[in-house]
């Protein structure tokens, strides 16, 4: 059932919209700046802003539990407007407000952390303690020592929270990190390009393979070599084969459902045979925890294409086409989304995907692109 209209639903629902807002509007000041990018850029990022406010108005209607839902819920409506953050990645600059943003919310966290003994943990917990994945890849070289001695508390932090809430996601999240990291330190540039032109391919190949023949049978092929728990293969079943055609390519909307017949199981189970009181989610779900089916579900196949597109392009131009280590960072960060999203990470008005689509833009604009680390740096300046 909806929460309703209490007045903490209220404040934080409009909260989030001026945040929402504000960012949008500074982001929107940097759209002259999109004619730096190349014509393939433009296409990708016009036609994203176009399907994302599509996905968005086709969740309106005359109720105002969807509007607070729709503008209220960071993985509803706004989460396809996340793309215009991509603007702001156009200047630079811009990177010099974020990375100072960044260590407060740290500073902010280490303290909250003290407290975990007394307080619950939840997924919340994670938006803010992710970052710190993209500062190790990314802005670690650019940060004073203060700001290091934060991002390792940080860590310890995320580490903890992690385990606490059985987040395996978070630890294949930092292992992705952690190797392209180490890559990027003791393989040559040539052998590096080799091994992420390869991995990219196959990661091409299986993407068609999971939405071709079917996730069920890859997950079954690789159950064969090495064991594992399975906690994707129903999410991909029940929303494609509960989706029809159409659905399929257009999607259902921003606030677009699927019945779950797993969950509806479960929760019978938990509450008929057990006699424990239900926990999870309700039948009728409003989200998908995989990111690519995420995509599928409320914008459709057109939603999926481009976003994939979108970030495939960035990886190409950042990882094959620049000359400065920053660059090639934020190609293997977007990277790191583009594979943890076939498991999880939903795209979402979160600092995660702000993080990314910010990444983008910088990427897209060749100026960049064309420095090297010392012109970088001097634009860069957090010390």
């Amino acid at each position: 059932m909806p929460d309703g209209f209490t007045f903490i639903n209220i404040a934080i629902t409009s909260i989030l919209v001026i945040a929402t807002s504000i960012i949008l509007f500074l982001s929107l000041n940097n759209l002259h700046l999109i004619k730096k990018v190349s014509i393939n850029g433009q296409l990708l990022f016009t036609l994203l802003v176009f399907w994302g406010i599509i996905t968005l108005v086709r969740g309106f209607s005359l109720s105002l539990q969807d509007w607070v839902t729709n503008f209220g819920n960071v993985y509803m409506g706004i989460a396809w407007l996340t793309p215009l953050t991509l603007l702001l990645g156009l200047k630079i600059q811009n990177w010099n407000v974020i990375l100072k943003v960044i260590p407060v919310a740290f500073t902010f966290m280490i303290i909250v952390s003290l407290f975990i003994p007394i307080i619950e943990t939840n997924e919340e917990w994670i938006w803010l303690l992710r970052p710190v994945n993209f500062i190790f890849l990314v802005a670690f070289y650019y940060y004073g020592f203060t700001n290091r001695v934060k991002t390792f508390l940080v860590l310890i932090c995320y580490i903890l929270v992690s385990f606490l809430g059985a987040r395996r996601l978070e630890f294949l999240y930092l292992l992705l990190i952690g190797g392209l990291l180490l890559m990027d330190k003791i393989i040559a540039l040539k052998l590096r390009k080799v091994i992420l032109r390869t991995g990219l391919f196959f990661f091409t190949v299986l993407l068609i393979l999971i939405f071709t023949i079917g996730y069920e049978h890859i997950s079954g092929i690789v159950a064969t070599y090495m064991k594992y728990q399975d906690t994707r293969t129903f999410l991909f079943r029940e929303v494609m084969q509960e989706l029809s055609f159409s659905e399929k390519i257009f999607g259902r909307g921003s606030l677009g459902t699927y019945y779950s017949h797993f969950f509806e199981h479960t929760r019978r189970y938990t509450i008929n045979i057990l006699k424990k009181p239900w926990w999870g989610d309700v039948p009728t779900r409003i989200t998908v925890e995989v990111g690519y089916l995420q995509m599928i579900l409320k914008g459709g196949f057109i939603m999926f294409i481009l976003q994939i597109t979108t970030y495939f392009y960035a990886i190409y131009l950042a990882v094959f086409k620049s000359n400065n280590t920053f660059i090639k960072r934020l190609g293997y960060y977007v990277l790191t989304i583009t594979v943890v999203s076939l498991v999880e990470f939903r795209p979402s008005f979160t600092p995660t995907f702000i993080l990314l689509w910010v990444s983008i833009g910088t990427v897209f604009n060749k100026k960049y692109r064309m420095m090297n680390n010392v012109e970088i740096k001097n634009l860069i300046k957090l010390k």
